[in-house]
């Protein structure tokens, strides 16, 4: 009688996987690995960029006391320009002409000029000097157009100054009203650049290892 074939012994190394098999089955563990880098890679490229950091501070950092006083100065100088002439009785068109334009525009620039000088303190950063000087000046700008500026009345055109300086008086404050007012908001415009500037802190030293 004929032994089945299950009953011959196996020799352990008839049991272990042929060379070429084990290889296979690795190439294979190594394409399944590469295929999912290859799908991470791009979900990776999309992920949202680290934030810059801000420099380290350079001074204590403050709540900005300025910044508020700027606002304050620079909603009033609006006021001033729109509406200052009827503090002499002087209410003519320009009132509300100056209510809905070159009001609102001077208030609000002076608005955000003093939310990057309440940054740049709160950051423990310099202000600019010039960001500084700009802004006054563009203060004293909007002071004298508010003086000099004629508005239109029942009577003509009436200035503050006219009422106690005259016809010449007026001649000139209309030659030097216009000027006067495009140097005040220019130099606001100015003064938001120069401020946003110093809310971001100062310039980071350059390495010479890079050139």
């Amino acid at each position: 009688m004929s032994d089945s074939p299950s009953e011959y012994p196996v020799s352990p190394e008839a049991a272990k996987p042929s060379p070429a098999v084990t290889q296979d089955a690795q190439a294979e563990r190594e394409s399944h690995a590469g295929s999912g880098a290859a799908e991470q890679a791009p979900a990776d490229a999309w992920e949202a960029p680290r934030q810059s950091v801000r420099p380290d501070p350079v001074r204590t950092p403050h709540a900005g006391v300025f910044g508020y006083v700027a606002a304050v100065i620079g909603i009033a100088v609006a006021l001033w320009i729109v509406a200052g002439r009827t503090l002499v009785g002087i209410d003519g068109d320009l009132v509300r002409w100056f209510a809905y334009s070159l009001g609102p525009v001077y208030a609000i620039l002076n608005i955000f000029v003093a939310r990057n000088i309440i940054l740049t303190a709160k950051r423990g950063y310099n202000l600019r000097p010039s960001a500084v000087a700009t802004l006054i000046i563009s203060w004293v700008c909007g002071i004298g157009f508010g003086f000099l500026v004629p508005d239109i009345t029942e009577h003509g055109l009436v200035s503050m100054v006219s009422l106690s300086g005259g016809e010449i008086a007026q001649e000139i404050g209309i030659g030097v009203a216009n000027p006067l007012a495009t140097v005040s908001v220019t130099l606001t415009i100015f003064a938001l650049v120069l401020s946003g500037l110093s809310a971001r802190g100062p310039k980071p030293p350059v390495d010479e290892d890079d050139y």
